[in-house]
C-alpha cells in the first residue's frame, strides 16, 4: 500500500513540474508577442558616406638578401692536396680556392697528346699516300676517325684536369667551407658557400592594394631595424607580375648610398612606400560595414524600412574602410544598431 501511495506522489509532483514548465513557456511566447506589438522599428543611428582625400602610404617589412648566393661543388673525385683560401676570404671571379691531386690525370693527358701527335702525323701521310692512290678509301677514313677521338679524348681529361683546380665562379665571401688538405672529395659534395652581397636587396611582398603604388625605379626610403639611427635608400627593380599563393606580389629593392656593408643578409628592412598623391574616395565607418569584408554590405533606410546593398570595400586602417562601388557621397547608412536589423525591418534613427 505505501508503494502505491509513494507512487502516486511521484506520478503527481511530475505532472505538477510539466504543467508549470508548459504555462511558463506559454507565458514567455506571449510576452514576446506582446513586446513585438509594442517595439514596431528597431533604433539605429546612421552615417553619411564622406568624400575624403586618401594618403595611400604604408610601410612593408622584409629581409635583406645578398646579390648572389651559390653552393660551389666539386665536379671530380681525388684527395685535396693544397687550400688557397678559407672561409671569411674575398674571392674574385676566377681566383683559385684549392688544389685536388692531378697526377694521374696529367698521366693520362700525357698519353693522350702524344696519340694524338702520332694519328695526326698518320693522317697526313695517308693524305700525301692518297693522292697517288696508294691507300684505299677505307683506310684514310680510319685514319680521320682515329684522329677525331683522340681530340675528343684529350679534350676531356683536359675538362677532368681543369676540374681538379676548384675556382670561384663569382666573386664575393667565402661564407661556409667544407674542405680541409686531405679530405677525399667526390663529384656533388658541396665545397664552400660563397656569397656576393654587392648590391644588397631587400625582397618585400605587397598586397594587390598596395602594388599599384610601386613603380620600376622608385627611390624608396628603408630603415634596417637593427640599426634604427641610420637611413638607408632602395630603388625598385623588380616587381612580380604574378601574386604568390597568398595572393602577394613580389617586389625587390636594391640598396644604394653609403655604409651599405654594415647591413648583413637575413636581417629585417622596413621599405616606406608613399602615393604621388592623395586621391579622393568615398570612406565610411568599418563598424557599418554587415557581413565582414570578404563579402561586405551596408543597410541603407528606404521608407523607414533596413534595406541591404552589397558594396565593393578594402580597409585603410583598423576604423575607416574605403568604398569602390555600391555607395555615393553623402548617402546614409545604418551605423550602429546592426545586430537586430535585417532585410525589410522598420527601423526608426535615434
Amino acid at each position: 500500500m505505501k508503494k502505491i501511495i509513494i507512487l502516486l506522489l511521484v506520478i503527481s509532483g511530475v505532472g505538477f513540474m510539466a504543467f508549470r514548465l508548459y504555462h511558463n513557456k506559454v507565458e514567455m511566447a506571449e510576452n514576446m508577442a506582446s513586446a513585438m506589438k509594442t517595439a514596431t522599428s528597431v533604433p539605429v543611428t546612421v552615417e553619411k558616406a564622406q568624400m575624403i582625400s586618401l594618403d595611400r602610404s604604408f610601410d612593408s617589412n622584409g629581409v635583406f638578401e645578398a646579390q648572389q648566393e651559390i653552393t660551389l661543388m666539386s665536379e671530380t673525385n681525388g684527395v685535396i692536396v693544397r687550400v688557397f683560401k678559407k672561409k671569411g676570404d674575398y674571392v674574385k671571379k676566377g681566383d683559385l680556392i684549392l688544389q685536388i691531386d692531378d697526377r694521374l690525370i696529367q698521366s693520362e693527358l700525357t698519353i693522350a697528346q702524344l696519340n694524338h701527335e702520332r694519328f695526326a702525323k698518320d693522317l697526313q701521310r695517308f693524305t700525301n699516300l692518297s693522292e697517288s692512290d696508294a691507300i684505299t678509301k677505307k683506310q684514310f677514313e680510319e685514319s680521320e676517325r682515329d684522329l677525331g677521338i683522340s681530340e675528343a679524348q684529350l679534350m676531356a681529361i683536359r675538362k677532368r684536369l681543369d676540374d681538379t683546380q676548384v675556382k670561384a665562379p663569382i666573386s664575393g665571401y667565402i661564407n661556409e667551407d667544407f674542405y680541409e688538405t686531405g679530405v677525399l672529395v667526390n663529384p656533388g659534395m658541396p665545397l664552400a658557400h660563397i656569397i656576393n652581397k654587392y648590391p644588397m636587396k631587400l625582397k618585400v611582398f605587397l598586397s594587390e592594394n598596395e602594388i599599384a603604388t610601386a613603380n620600376l625605379g622608385d627611390v624608396i626610403p628603408v630603415n634596417v631595424n637593427a640599426i634604427p639611427n641610420k637611413k638607408f635608400e632602395g630603388t625598385v627593380n623588380f616587381i612580380s607580375d604574378k601574386a604568390d599563393g597568398s595572393f602577394k606580389y613580389e617586389v625587390n629593392l636594391i640598396m644604394k648610398g653609403e655604409d651599405l656593408e654594415i647591413i648583413k643578409p637575413g636581417m629585417f628592412g622596413t621599405a616606406k612606400f608613399s602615393s604621388k598623391s592623395p586621391y579622393p574616395s568615398i570612406v565610411i565607418n568599418r563598424k557599418s560595414i554587415s557581413g565582414g569584408l570578404k563579402d561586405p554590405g551596408v543597410f541603407v533606410i528606404n521608407d523607414d524600412a533596413a534595406v541591404y546593398k552589397p558594396i565593393k570595400a578594402r580597409p585603410i586602417d583598423a576604423s575607416l574602410v574605403e568604398v569602390m562601388d555600391g555607395l555615393s557621397e553623402g548617402e546614409e547608412i545604418i551605423a550602429s544598431g546592426l545586430i537586430n536589423v535585417k532585410e525589410g525591418i522598420k527601423v526608426k534613427v535615434q
